[in-house]
Parts: structure tokens; sequence; C-alpha cells
């Protein structure tokens, strides 16, 4: 018998790492990987989790959705983007364990991994007003000691991830001398997605993917179009699995998402 190919085995560790970030093995019940939902076993009508707290996900995302980062990592590697990858609101640091994981699996030196979150729930809006997100009982609170943990169980914790504490006014101008080439927005709400963009987008490389994880949220969405508006931003904007991304520069979609 043939000896498994390094592709094979690299790309057999990244759906593992996956599967486990999500808790498929767990939660999946007789769902496909393709179909698993895990918000499947949380409460919209309360806002609360219908499984024990240890049993959570380190990621809300479904594999479309982590597809879509995998494959913007591999596009931004092999058009030699620069700059480091950062997401703007990590809840429990799912994604956050996948891009360190990814730094490995597809052996990219010297990139590092920016964690920029309040680490105390999503903020109310101060500006925006009638943003459905400002009426959650759940602020999807994850502390910082919670997602550091999360990420040494994984074994990805070292010094190429870099922890950015503290709500996004007051934190993110401060990382003016950085460089991005991927940039994951989760931030939920309009003044937060906005706040986001206002300091991340103009640090993003020609070339670069911007991706926004709450495109299904009426605030996030708004807050995204009146940005791209008011900097006239023409860049096709694609969705992929309720993710929306763009290039910088507008190129094409990325490949290899199927």
């Amino acid at each position: 018998m043939a000896e498994p190919s390094v592709q094979f085995d690299r790309e057999a560790y990244v759906d593992l790492l996956k599967r486990s970030i999500t808790n498929f093995h767990y939660l999946g019940d007789d769902a496909s990987f393709e179909q698993f939902r895990c918000v499947s076993h949380y409460d919209l009508d309360t806002g609360e989790w219908k499984i024990d707290r240890a049993a959570l996900p380190a990621t809300l995302l479904r594999k479309g959705q982590l597809d879509l980062i995998e494959q913007a990592v591999v596009w931004i590697e092999a058009n030699q983007v620069p700059g480091d990858y950062i997401e703007a609101g990590v809840w429990r640091g799912g994604v956050i364990i996948l891009l360190r994981a990814l730094l490995g699996a597809y052996a990219i030196p010297e990139r590092k991994v920016f964690a920029a979150d309040s680490f105390a729930g999503i903020p109310l809006n101060v500006r925006a007003v009638n943003d459905p997100v400002d009426l959650w009982t759940d602020r999807w609170v994850a502390g910082l000691d919670e997602v550091k943990k999360n990420i040494e169980r994984f074994g990805m914790m070292d010094d190429r991830i870099r922890f950015v504490p503290g709500f996004f006014a007051d934190t993110l101008h401060a990382l003016g001398n950085e460089r991005f080439s991927l940039i994951r927005l989760d931030s939920d709400s309009y003044d937060s997605v906005e706040t986001s963009l206002e300091y991340l987008y103009p640090l993003l490389s020609d070339g670069g993917v911007m991706i926004i994880d709450d495109w299904h949220l009426p605030g996030c969405r708004m807050a995204v179009m009146d940005y791209r508006a008011h900097f006239g931003i023409t860049d096709p904007i694609y969705e992929h699995d309720a993710n929306a991304y763009w290039t910088k520069k507008g190129l094409a979609p990325l490949p290899g998402l199927g």
C-alpha cells in the first residue's frame, strides 16, 4: 500500500481541526459535517445554550465558513500578499486556533495572528439606533483567560499569536503601524463593525482578503455598505455560506470554495 501523501496528511489534519473546534464529534448527532450547525444547540428565544458549558464549541462557524478562511490563507500565500492575519471579535478563540494551525499546516513563516476582542462581550451601540443586536440578552462573553486556555488546549499558544484586549474604539488605533493580509470581522453590531473597518481596513494590503462574518445581521451589513460608500470602495462582494468577503483591488472570487 502506498504511503499517504503529504497533501493528504495536511488536508486530514486541517479537516480534523475544523471538526474539533466546532465540537462536531460530540454535538453532530446524525448530521454530516457539511450539514452540521452547532447553533442548533442554542435557544435563540432565551439566548441560552441547551448543552453544558463544558461542551461548548470554540467557534460558531460551520464547515463552509471555515473553508473560506482556509482558502483565503491559501490565496494570500500563493499571491505573496504581505501582512498578518487579524480577527476582530474572537468569542472563544476557534478561528484564532484555526489560523495558527494553518500557519503550521502550510509551512507559512513569519506571519502572526492577532486576536482583537473586548473579552467582555458585545457592547451596546452608541451611534446606531434600532440595531437588533442591542436586544440580545446574551452578550456572548468569553474572557481573555478562557480564550487563552482554549488555544492552549489545542497546543497552539505561542508568540505568533498577539492579543488586543479591550473595546475596539479604545484599542484598534494602536495597530496603526501593522499591515494585514487577512481581516475577519465578527463584530456583530453596527458600531463595532464600523469601528473595526475604520481602524483596520486602511491596514489591509492590496490583494488582501476582507471577510465579514455577520452578513445576515442588518446592523453589520449596513455598517459595511456605509463604509464602502463613504470611501468609494467598489471591489465586488462575494458570498460564501452566509459570510461575505472581498479582495482589495477587486480580484475574482477565491478559488477552491466549490
